[in-house]
């Protein structure tokens, strides 16, 4: 089946000098892999990976994945200062003392910074390159704030950076540090988020966290209330318009061009992530995080049983990173349908095996989607709906009306009910949450006496059918 190649088994192109790290871990991150108190860390397995892949330098994958991970330590070879150009060592470019960038990146910063202060802008990059032990630092900064799991939507693990690639800057203008905090809410429509927004592709950079389509308010640049702190699913990250990556002029022109025919603007955009994983040939558009016990119902470890933050991890991968093999399909266990505060709710329970994987739409009472009569399309919110195909290797729960000649119009993911719906911005499959599951879905427009019929659905059959009478 498809699936047996997906989250992991990507051929992500990492440089020749990422090789294998048989070092303890810094002495700023020993505590990475130690719980903080309430179960949050990572396992040594997913630190600290035997092995790497050779491949293009300016388009390695670094995600949040245990697989998109940079070991402890590397660092290019080429960084030069950021401001001179002169070469300089990994372990004294600190910033915001020391920026550095690799040579051909920092080069290309400075053309595009000329370009910047001659339409009037004033740059400053505030975080280039950052060593291991740097992001260790700031990852513990975020944390301190507003704790563990708080931290890692809006800053990489160590080792999931791609500032550790050296090509990466956070890049801001004066007019816009002047003006109070810089990670305040607006910079994209800011003068200077929309020159880069514009022209950085120009310079060979792009923009790997942009605001998710379905955040946006309008066709302007800005974002819905809070859309700004909201997670896109297909980056894991919330939106970052000061973020960029240089992955050289003709990279950035080719990310450009198929970025505008994806569907700009539309659910079906692509990001940087997306590009690098059509160019490796994965199978899917996400990968699922790495555990640390934040996100036990939807991670991936190579971690094994007993020795992760998660007792029972959503996805277990294999030493080459592909998901282990679920035990059986999903089986549902029991179903009825209920009226609750004048509506229609189906609850079901469901025996889902670890690494079982599911997909789009979350349908649960925390995403406030639902079905409606009528319609195949899953009603995200009451100005949105979306259909979400089936795609090989993921199960969702099935349903129909009637009898077989009406078909399956409604699959719903099997996700806990406090799921929200952030994952619904993507198309693409998902761990489905391990252990006996619960679900309750929201059906509306079903008259009394309906008959109906729920079941599990994979994309070639549905099984585990029962048929119920809604009340």
């Amino acid at each position: 089946m498809a699936w047996a190649c997906g989250w992991a088994c990507v051929a992500v192109s990492i440089p020749v000098a990422l090789v294998a790290s048989a070092q303890p871990l810094p002495p700023m991150c020993s505590g990475l892999d130690r719980s903080d108190g309430h179960g949050h860390f990572v396992a040594r397995p997913d630190l600290l990976r035997p092995d790497a892949s050779a491949g293009d330098a300016l388009l390695t994958l670094v995600n949040r994945s245990p697989a998109g991970a940079l070991p402890p330590d590397y660092a290019p070879d080429d960084l030069v200062d950021l401001d001179t150009g002169r070469p300089s060592r990994w372990y004294r470019c600190t910033p915001p003392r020391k920026q550095c960038m690799r040579r051909e990146a920092a080069a290309a910063y400075r053309a595009m910074a000329v370009a910047m202060r001659a339409d009037g802008l004033r740059p400053i990059a505030t975080s280039a390159f950052r060593a291991y032990r740097v992001q260790c630092s700031t990852f513990e900064r975020w944390a301190s704030r507003g704790g563990f799991c708080d931290a890692t939507t809006v800053s990489a693990l160590p080792g999931h950076s791609q500032h550790q690639l050296g090509t990466t800057v956070d890049l801001f203008t004066r007019e816009w540090t002047d003006g109070g905090d810089k990670f305040r809410p607006g910079y994209g429509c800011s003068p200077g988020g929309r020159w880069l927004a514009t022209h950085a592709h120009e310079h060979g950079f792009v923009l790997p966290y942009p605001l998710h389509p379905d955040y946006l308010r309008g066709e302007g640049c800005g974002a819905v209330e809070g859309g700004e702190e909201r997670i896109d699913p297909r980056t894991g990250y919330r939106y970052e318009p000061w973020h960029l990556r240089y992955i050289g002029r003709a990279h950035a022109e080719r990310f450009r061009a198929r970025w505008e025919a994806s569907g700009r603007g539309t659910p079906d955009e692509i990001t940087l992530e997306q590009w690098l994983r059509e160019r490796s040939g994965a199978s899917d558009a996400v990968s699922a995080p790495v555990c640390d016990g934040c996100n036990c119902d939807r991670c991936a470890t190579f971690a094994d049983p007993g020795e992760g933050p998660c007792a029972q991890p959503a996805l277990s991968l294999d030493p080459s990173g592909a998901p282990r093999a679920p035990a059986g399909p999903p089986r549902l266990r029991d179903a009825r349908l209920v009226r609750d505060g004048g509506g229609l709710w189906l609850e079901a329970t469901v025996d889902v095996p670890p690494n079982t994987l599911t997909q789009p739409p979350i349908v649960t009472p925390a995403s406030g989607a639902r079905f409606r009569r009528g319609r195949r399309e899953a009603q995200l919110s009451d100005r949105a709906a979306r259909a979400f195909p089936p795609i090989a290797g993921a199960w969702r729960l099935a349903i129909g009306f009637g009898d077989a000649r009406h078909g399956w119009p409604w699959k719903a993911a099997l996700v806990a009910p406090a799921r929200p719906g952030n994952d619904n911005g993507a198309q693409a499959r998902i761990p489905a949450a391990p252990g006996e599951l619960s679900l309750r879905v929201s059906l509306e427009g079903v008259s009394p006496g309906t008959l109906m019929r729920v079941g599990l659905a994979d994309e070639e059959e549905v099984r585990d059918v029962r048929r119920l009478t809604a009340p």
